[in-house]
């Protein structure tokens, strides 16, 4: 009797094993959707809608408001504003913070950071497809090129911020 009850569990493990190789372990998981994409998408969409807020804002050394604002000060309203997240008030800690990352993996909401002539340390927001967002000293909030000749020549590092 014991003989039959152990081959009786061998035909019932073998044939569970061979329905799963068979079927394959993972056949009825079906895979959610891609919620990066989606974030990304809505990460850009919320900074660009911001960016819209501050366009021509003037530039102001040790700004931090809509009366005139600098490239650091901007970062970190936005920053607070949009995904509550505190950031150093200058460039020099805001370089420090987050995840460096190459800039061929630019993402929505990275921090892009140049040192162009005549000014120690710049620094803006990526959107998408080659921009990013700023304060100009010449124009105020704007949005930029991050392939034209002026910033790509100027590149620095970019930081990743949000996960």
């Amino acid at each position: 009797m014991h003989k039959f009850i152990d081959r009786r569990i061998r035909i019932i493990l073998t044939t569970a094993i061979t329905f799963l190789l068979i079927t394959g372990c993972t056949s009825s998981y079906k895979k959610g959707p891609d919620l990066t994409e989606k974030y990304r998408i809505d990460v850009e969409r919320m900074l660009r809608e911001e960016v819209k807020l501050w366009t021509d804002t003037p530039h102001r050394m040790g700004g931090a408001s809509s009366s005139g604002i600098d490239c650091s000060g901007f970062v970190m309203s936005v920053y607070g504003k949009l995904f509550k997240i505190t950031l150093p008030r200058d460039t020099e800690n805001q370089v420090a913070v987050g995840v460096s990352i190459d800039k061929n993996e630019l993402k929505s909401g990275d921090l892009v950071f140049f040192r162009p002539p005549k000014i120690k340390r710049h620094v803006g927001i990526y959107l998408s497809n080659g921009e990013f967002a700023h304060t100009s000293s010449r124009k105020g909030v704007t949005i930029s090129r991050i392939d034209d000749p002026y910033w790509n020549k100027s590149y620095w590092t970019s930081r990743r911020i949000l996960p």
